[in-house]
């Protein structure tokens, strides 16, 4: 698992943020950039659960596994040859559909190795974050002065190896014992389940604009590819650092639930700095923070989605948690922020974003102040 994390999402570490740059290079406005960051995770709403419900019911995540990672491939190979909007909005769709299973299969498959151990999952997540770090560095450098496909090549190397190693895992979950509905039906009549999807949809809005812009906006502030791809490199040095050594502590002290909390609060500090100082330093600087927001909300919802998934659904409510509602969350981040950051420009929409942050983090307080009890050292253990 931990050389599937590595090869994963080293991949994505050679696109995520220098796919929005080519998109910018081949003459794309701001706002079909926008609408294509929002097109992925729209489709991934409904791929990631769908791929992952064929899993829970057949029992067949490790093989579904190498078929998505394998498939994942193809569109972004063909987006070397075309360039037009319609082309891209289809690959970028096509991309998607294989796309959104992985992370909830992988997840669940780590988690099922762990077994009683879950508390764990952020250690071995980690790495992912630490090859991910590593390749988006290398690859800002090695395109100064370079053509920007290159980056196509290199998510097909890692994915492939990916899709490789997938072939070597196993997992002893069962499939489905349950009717899909009676499972799915048990979630959304869980109040707690329902409360904290809508908290984590709003954090994976503000995760859209810090991430799917910071590179956008950078290269509007004078900053090259190597700064983009150090920027991008120090949020994950430092999220693989938190997961290995902090974040697994903060989960068994102060639950899931806090842990969202502390991304919505640092989200609002990483947005008022883009907004109130509008210097490439700064950008660059926030980004030492980044495991605070995306790596807290992410083992928050690995962690939660797991302990509340019924007999069977454990790949389904992962799905849910990281495919459907954050999906949404990407989705709608990416449409707002495209709207306005030609209308209203960069610094308002940032300013936009930080008050609906700390708006969000202010009501989710108040509504888990009561309900959460603080959780035992040890107790999940």
């Amino acid at each position: 698992m931990q050389l599937l994390f590595l090869a994963i999402y080293g991949a994505y570490g050679t696109t995520a943020l220098f796919r929005v740059l080519y998109y910018r290079r081949v003459g794309l406005t701001s706002a079909q950039i926008g609408l294509l960051i929002a097109m992925e995770p729209m489709v991934m709403l409904v791929s990631g659960p769908l791929w992952s419900m064929v899993a829970d019911r057949t029992g067949l995540r490790g093989r579904l596994l190498t078929l998505v990672t394998g498939m994942s491939i193809v569109p972004l190979m063909a987006m070397i040859w075309l360039q037009s909007w319609g082309a891209l909005a289809l690959l970028t769709a096509l991309h998607a559909m294989f796309l959104g299973p992985i992370q909830p299969l992988s997840d669940s498959s780590a988690l099922s190795a762990l077994g009683s151990k879950r508390a764990e999952y952020s250690r071995v997540r980690a790495l992912g974050s630490l090859s991910y770090a590593i390749v988006v560095w290398g690859t800002g450098v090695l395109l100064q002065g370079r053509d920007l496909r290159w980056v196509f090549p290199g998510f097909a190397l890692l994915m492939g190896s990916a899709c490789l190693i997938s072939t070597r895992v196993r997992t002893d979950q069962p499939s489905l014992a349950v009717s899909l509905g009676s499972g799915l039906g048990t979630l959304l009549r869980d109040r707690a389940w329902v409360t904290f999807m809508v908290a984590l949809f709003l954090s994976m809005v503000m995760q859209t604009v810090t991430f799917g812009y910071s590179a956008l906006y950078l290269d509007a502030l004078g900053a090259s590819e190597g700064v983009v791809g150090f920027s991008g490199a120090l949020g994950s040095f430092g999220q693989t650092l938190l997961m290995l050594f902090v974040i697994p502590g903060m989960l068994r002290r102060w639950g899931s639930e806090r842990l969202l909390l502390l991304a919505l609060g640092v989200y609002a500090v990483r947005l008022g700095m883009w907004s109130l100082i509008p210097q490439v330093w700064a950008v660059v600087a926030s980004m030492a923070v980044m495991g605070f927001t995306f790596g807290t909300a992410l083992v928050a919802a690995v962690d939660f989605a797991d302990r509340h998934a019924p007999p069977g659904l454990a790949t389904t409510s992962q799905a849910l948690a990281t495919g459907l509602v954050s999906g949404m969350g990407r989705s709608a981040g990416g449409i707002l922020a495209g709207s306005l950051y030609d209308g209203i420009g960069p610094q308002a929409t940032f300013g936009v974003f930080t008050v609906i942050s700390l708006a969000a983090l202010a009501a989710f307080a108040v509504v888990w102040r009561r309900r959460v009890a603080p959780i035992p050292a040890g107790a999940r253990e």
